[in-house]
């Protein structure tokens, strides 16, 4: 839900309505509970402002040199060549100063966004969708928060770390309520044989689809989510899905497939070594030599490592048991532990 901007409340012509009065009618509306951190837009430091101020100042400075010369012609070029970086600077101000005026509040079950000019919109954890740009390793040395929130009546906002400061506290506080409200009803809805759709992905116990295409579980090796592509190692060979953008509520797809990826491993495993199979006792006979194993320099024998998918935050954990008519029940919460 969006409120009114400053200028549409009120009667008899429009009225200024204090800020904080409108976040607080949208807070009481969406019912988001108690506030807890206010985030203020980031420091500006604009060189390129004060650039395209000292190209203006120099071509004038030249003009006027010209006017005092009487070289007329001459002065009115450069004053037009001056106009062009003090406009750049002009509507450079405008777009810091409308900066300025945008916050974002952070309460017990939601949030709202305010930007000059447009209208305070509200979300709640546990129905809002947020698309993250670019997916933050715990190894990475600069981290980009580029977000966009979407509800389910339709309001909707983006924001960065150029506009709001302390992207890594606002970004993780985000990402980490939304899954919490919203992983455990995922996976009880998979444990129930249901599909979870997450944009062009969907999921289910047997396998994950895309555009058409099943990839079981047993199939899917890896999952990778660097530069801002998702992609999974099936059988040996990558096969890319979708931008990272793409996926609503990215946290909870990695969770559930994870999950669901790891169980189908361990039941394999498990099977592999069934202690249940009949052994066979071989008659005593000499012992055979040893062979020689020459391994081959085209194939990689390096174990996949799951170091690649540090991804930062982590989520909360949710418990739920895996039920499939074809498997014994599993804890997904346990296999991705």
């Amino acid at each position: 839900m969006t409120t009114p901007s400053h200028g549409d409340v009120g009667t008899g012509g429009p009225q200024k309505v204090p800020l904080s009065q409108l976040i607080h009618l949208m807070a009481e509306y969406q019912k988001l509970g108690t506030h807890r951190q206010t985030f203020l837009p980031a420091p500006t430091s604009d060189t390129f402002m004060r650039g395209c101020g000292i190209v203006a100042g120099g071509f004038a400075a030249v003009g006027v040199i010209c006017v005092t010369v009487g070289a007329y012609p001459g002065a009115l070029a450069i004053g037009l060549l001056a106009l062009v970086p003090a406009s750049m600077a002009f509507f450079r101000g405008r777009r810091n100063r409308r900066h300025r005026a945008a916050r974002l509040d952070l309460f017990d079950v939601g949030m709202t966004v305010y930007r000059s000019g447009e209208q305070v919109a509200g979300f709640r954890w546990d129905s809002a969708e947020v698309r993250q740009q670019v997916i933050p390793f715990q190894n990475s040395a600069h981290t980009e928060y580029s977000l966009r929130m979407s509800g389910p009546d339709g309001a909707e906002a983006a924001f960065d770390d150029t506009l709001f400061g302390d992207a890594r506290d606002w970004g993780r506080a985000i990402q980490s309520a939304v899954t919490l409200a919203q992983l455990p009803r995922a996976v009880a809805a998979i444990d129930d044989g249901a599909t979870v759709h997450l944009g062009e992905i969907a999921l289910d116990l047997t396998a994950l689809y895309f555009h058409s295409r099943a990839y079981t579980w047993e199939q899917i090796q890896l999952i990778d989510a660097r530069s801002g592509l998702v992609r999974m190692k099936v059988d040996g060979n990558w096969v890319s899905l979708t931008p990272v953008g793409q996926i609503p509520n990215f946290y909870i797809f990695n969770e559930l497939a994870e999950r669901l990826r790891l169980a189908a491993a361990a039941e394999a495993a498990a099977e592999s070594t069934d202690p249940e199979l009949p052994t066979i006792t071989p008659t005593a006979e000499p012992d055979p030599p040893t062979p020689v194993v020459v391994s081959d320099p085209t194939v990689d024998n390096a174990p996949e490592t799951a170091a690649d998918q540090q991804i930062e935050p982590p989520t909360p954990t949710a418990k739920g048991t895996a039920k499939s008519p074809n498997r014994p029940s599993q804890d997904l919460s346990a296999a991705s532990n």
